[in-house]
């Protein structure tokens, strides 16, 4: 007996290669998308690590913010005081400068032919009126107070005649500069 096969054998192939590479392009794709699953479980995990890591850090953060107000509170309680230390030494140097000012006034006013009538300072500047026995007294005494390492600049305001006593007196106003410039030069030319 012959045996006719009526079945088309070449659409049998053609049907099982393609449910072949239909399986197999369907195994990729499950492949790829578990790749893909794993990936993305991979990042999450990472993110997860990451948000973590950021929240200690601003927990962290928070902690020391705390200390570093008290730290800029410090800071600015050091300017406070370093700013009242040097006013302090300011008044200091300005009160030991008025004191010496007034020393080398009083040690080169002669006595027997000058008297001052008024003294005033303000700032660094300081006032003298008096009345003296003749010009050459009074040019002597700017001369002898621009000598000195407190005084500085001193300029004869004004001149005048004035009877006295029954005598012919000069009156006289002197203005000048004070301050520690001169005596601030002699030490550093020492050195």
């Amino acid at each position: 007996m012959i045996y006719i096969n009526l079945i088309p054998v070449r659409d049998i192939k053609r049907r099982r290669k393609a449910k072949k590479e239909i399986l197999f392009s369907a195994g990729l794709l499950v492949c790829l998308l578990l790749i893909l699953g794993l990936w993305a479980g991979y990042q999450s995990n990472a993110i997860a690590n990451i948000t973590d890591t950021n929240n200690k850090l601003q927990e962290e953060k928070k902690k020391y913010s705390k200390t570093l107000e008290e730290i800029k509170k410090l800071e600015q309680e050091k300017k406070d005081l370093l700013a009242r230390i040097e006013v302090i030494n300011k008044l200091k140097e300005s009160s030991s400068l008025t004191v010496r000012v007034l020393d080398e006034v009083a040690r080169f006013t002669p006595s027997d032919r000058m008297w001052l009538k008024t003294l005033s300072q303000s700032a660094n500047t300081l006032s003298l009126t008096g009345m003296a026995m003749d010009d050459q007294t009074i040019a002597r005494y700017m001369e002898d107070l621009e000598k000195s390492l407190f005084v500085n600049n001193v300029v004869l305001v004004s001149s005048a005649m004035e009877n006295f006593a029954e005598r012919q007196l000069k009156t006289f106003s002197i203005s000048c500069t004070v301050g520690f410039e001169k005596l601030e030069k002699t030490v550093e030319n020492k050195k």
